[in-house]
């Protein structure tokens, strides 16, 4: 996930109905910075990425 230019990964997400706690409702998406040497979006090749949708 890119997030204001710095690259993160998602380790985990769930949904809650704790109404009352400190979460509140809603979804909740846990992250955790990814090192550079495994950063993979900064591996791809530039062409990975295209401009149209293979049909």
């Amino acid at each position: 996930m890119l997030l204001r230019g710095d690259r993160y990964r998602v380790v985990d997400f769930w949904f809650s109905y704790d109404h009352h706690g400190v979460f509140d409702d809603g979804l909740h998406i846990f992250l955790e910075p990814v090192a550079e040497e495994d950063d993979r979006l900064r591996h791809l090749a530039p062409d990975y990425f295209r401009q149209e949708p293979d049909a």
